[in-house]
Order: C-alpha cells, then sequence, then structure tokens
C-alpha cells in the first residue's frame, strides 16, 4: 500500500513558496485539483497536489500564461499527438512574445545608454543636456479661474 501524505493547505502553500489564496485561485481556474471536502475537518492535499502546483509555478516561470496552462491541461485529456502539436505550437508563440519583450528592452537599454553617456560627457559645471527633454514633460499648474 502507498504511503499517501496529506497535508493542509497552508502546508502545501508553505512547501510550495506560494500563499494560500494562489492555491485557492489556480483550483477556482481548474488548473490544479481541488481534493473533495469531507462533511467535517479540512481539507486533505496530498502529493500529486504539490506536484501539479509545482508544475504550474515551473511552466509561469518560463513564460506560459495561466491561459495557455489551462489549455494545456484541457488537451492533456485528448490524443498525444494532438497534444504534442498544440505545446509545440504554444511554446513558439511564447517564444516569438519574449523575443519582441527583447527587442523592445533592448532599445530602451540604448536608449538610457545614450543619455547615460550624454549625462557624464557634460562634466559638472555644463548644464545637463537631459534637463530641458524632461522639464518638457513636466505637468505645469493651470490657473485657477
Amino acid at each position: 500500500m502507498e504511503n499517501v501524505v496529506s497535508k493542509r493547505i497552508g502546508d502545501v502553500a508553505k512547501a510550495a513558496g506560494v500563499g494560500v489564496e494562489t492555491i485557492r485561485f489556480y483550483e477556482r481556474q481548474g488548473l490544479i485539483d481541488q481534493p473533495p471536502k469531507p462533511q467535517r475537518g479540512w481539507r486533505e492535499y496530498d502529493e500529486a497536489a504539490l506536484a501539479q502546483l509545482s508544475q504550474v509555478r515551473l511552466a509561469q516561470a518560463v513564460g506560459l500564461t495561466l491561459r495557455d496552462m489551462k489549455q494545456l491541461k484541457t488537451r492533456a485529456k485528448g490524443p498525444r499527438a494532438a497534444f504534442c502539436i498544440n505545446v509545440r505550437e504554444l511554446v513558439a508563440a511564447r517564444l516569438a512574445a519574449i523575443e519582441a519583450e527583447i527587442a523592445v528592452l533592448s532599445q530602451k537599454r540604448a536608449a538610457l545608454r545614450q543619455w547615460r553617456r550624454r549625462c557624464a560627457a557634460r562634466g559638472d559645471h555644463a548644464d545637463c543636456p537631459l534637463y530641458a527633454r524632461v522639464a518638457a514633460l513636466a505637468v505645469k499648474p493651470t490657473k485657477e479661474r
């Protein structure tokens, strides 16, 4: 017979490094299975629940969304070949989105580096070359009538 360790939701949350409300949210979203509630007492979570929670956290860590994970869980109930195709498509889409984010962040980094170089090149006594640009962004109060 298997040795099944049951834990309350707080124990599972602590073991997974998440909050209790996170587990409840994942249950409501259908990402992890909710154990049946006994007539008396607390729901008891087994190691399978902790494993599901770990899988959700891992998927989030690599950039999958909760919607992606829900879709994959639904697809996992069907044929394996269709599931694998779906995973490849989903991963390709997420990878493309991450590549686009990296491109935008790279442009921002280049602009900020240029600003920093301009500031460093001015010395301590020259006017700040960026002051006029940033000051133009400041909201000027309107006069009350």
